[in-house]
């Protein structure tokens, strides 16, 4: 069960990145798009990593994993937009914009995707 919950975690984490790497790629300028690339790949990645420790790591205890996860993207965002981005000199204001609405549409469907065929009522 865990493996198919994580499955499905991480292929609705890829389209996602997808959908917001290809809109977002469309409406920024062309010399801006690294910004979101690099955004969209910060976001994608580290969700992916959080989703399988919280799934692993917390298999019954949906409230811990969303919490922990909660706290994993704030931290994200925190050293990104204070570290990383003024490192490597992208915009910041599309490099944080894709980042965050890849990281805000996978904390809209993981609830629904980590509950996705749990069979038993004790992380509920």
């Amino acid at each position: 069960m865990t493996t198919t919950r994580l499955a499905r975690l991480l292929a609705a984490t890829v389209v996602i990145a997808v959908l917001v790497w290809a809109v977002g790629s469309r409406i920024v300028a062309p010399g801006d798009r690294q910004a979101v690339a690099a955004g969209v790949l910060a976001a994608a990645a580290w969700q992916a990593l959080v989703f399988a420790v919280t799934v692993t790591a917390l298999p019954h205890n949906r409230l811990a994993a969303f919490g922990v996860g909660m706290l994993a993207r704030f931290l994200l965002v925190a050293v990104a937009a204070l570290v990383a981005v003024p490192a490597l000199k992208l915009a910041m204001g599309p490099a944080l914009l894709s980042m965050v609405t890849v990281l805000f549409a996978t904390t809209l469907i993981e609830p629904v995707l980590f509950a996705a065929g749990a069979g038993d009522s004790r992380g509920r």
